[in-house]
């Protein structure tokens, strides 16, 4: 596995939060997603704005961060779904916001077969080792980045990033 290292921005997001299982966040996600992209509009920030996240054959394409305080799979945990705004913009009326901290994380692309083989549990713990073996430390909840539509994807297509904020 190809773990990667990036810096990242502070990020004012567009938030929805809730505790959920893993049952109830496959319900959940992709509504969630639909919303906070929603509440932010033409705020909304995409991939053309974080560079990090492009690909050489896609175009500007929208964002969405999916943070874990728990593993679902294990029970009802906290998840936060956001969508960040374009850096120079405000917050639109009415949505709830925050900033996510600048920070530094460690990464690696997944593709959808691996996610629906059941495998992307290995993708966590594959991180979680190599940053043990770069003597860093975990700074903060593991998160998803999404920067493609999951559903119409191919099976060998890169979805998102999974990725832990390291110190």
């Amino acid at each position: 596995m190809d773990v990667r290292m990036r810096e990242v921005p502070a990020q004012v997001v567009v938030t929805e939060q809730r505790m959920v299982d893993q049952q109830s966040l496959e319900r959940w996600l992709p509504e969630a997603m639909a919303r906070v992209h929603k509440a932010a509009g033409s705020t909304a920030a995409g991939t053309a704005e974080q560079p990090y996240l492009l690909r050489d054959h896609v175009g500007d394409e929208p964002v969405f961060i999916v943070i874990y305080e728990g593993n679902p799979n294990d029970g009802e945990t906290a998840v936060e779904c956001c969508t960040p705004l374009h850096a120079d913009g405000a917050a639109p009326d009415g949505a709830a916001t925050r900033t996510i901290p600048a920070h530094r994380e460690a990464y690696a692309r997944v593709q959808k077969r691996t996610v629906q083989s059941g495998a992307v549990g290995d993708v966590y713990v594959a991180i979680e080792n190599w940053i043990e073996g770069q003597g860093l430390e975990i700074a903060a909840a593991p998160r998803e980045t999404y920067w493609t539509d999951f559903y119409s994807a191919a099976a060998d297509d890169e979805v998102f990033d999974v990725a832990f904020p390291v110190r």
